[in-house]
Parts: C-alpha cells; structure tokens; sequence
C-alpha cells in the first residue's frame, strides 16, 4: 500500500522539525538501511548515514542554524522542500538556498534524497 498524501506531509514536518533540531539520529530512523543521498554540486551519490555527522557539525557551527521553508510539495513517491538554511557563521551571515527532493518506501522510509545546493552560498561557513 503506498502513502497518502497526509502521511507524506507528516513525514516532511518530523524530518524539518530533526533537522532544524540538528537530530541526526531521528532523521536516520527515517531511512531505509543503506539509503542514499545525491549531490548536484559533485555529481555523487553517497550514503545518507554520512549526512547525520554534517547536520551535528553544522549545528555545531552556526548559530541560530534553521531551515526556513520556500516551498513544499507531495510527489508520487515522497516530498520535495524548498528551503533557505540561515543562521550565523563563522563568517558572517549565512542564507543558502537548498532543495531536497525525497522518495520514500511503501513503509514511509527515506530510500533516496537528492540535495541542490550552491555551495558558493555556503561560503561563510568556511571563513
């Protein structure tokens, strides 16, 4: 049986809440085992568990880290979110556009997540 609408929009409102919350391990329980994440500035494809450690850390680093949603819509088979990460940087003010388009399992399960990002937006992270 796949997912309803609702249970999408609910599954987009727990991972927003983790990741504005920098809790890893509570958008991880949200994956299939071996679920992966794709990155438009690097053509690459890497495992979705990697990405915790870089929430944690950026959560670490930037103060006052939130997502603030653009946009927000269901897929056939999942989310897509449209967001402005903000907070302040060791380099200053921080606003880089992201979006994360998510497919999910039958079960409600990330099996794929795919990350546009301009990395030159992130900048004052790296100052």
């Amino acid at each position: 049986m796949s997912l309803d609408d609702a249970q999408k929009v609910e599954h987009h409102r727990r991972f927003a809440q983790a990741t504005n919350a920098g809790r890893a391990d509570v958008t991880m329980a949200m994956c299939v085992p071996g679920a992966t994440v794709w990155h438009n500035f690097d053509d690459q494809t890497i495992e979705y568990a990697s990405t915790g450690k870089t929430l944690e850390w950026m959560h670490a680093k930037i103060e006052g880290l939130r997502w603030e949603t653009r946009a927000f819509s269901v897929t056939t088979d999942g989310w897509m979110w449209q967001a402005a990460i903000r907070g302040t940087a060791p380099g200053g003010e921080l606003c880089a556009h992201t979006c994360m388009v998510v497919h999910l399992d039958e079960a409600g399960l990330i099996t794929h997540l795919e990350e546009y990002i301009d990395p030159a937006q992130m900048a004052p992270l790296r100052a």
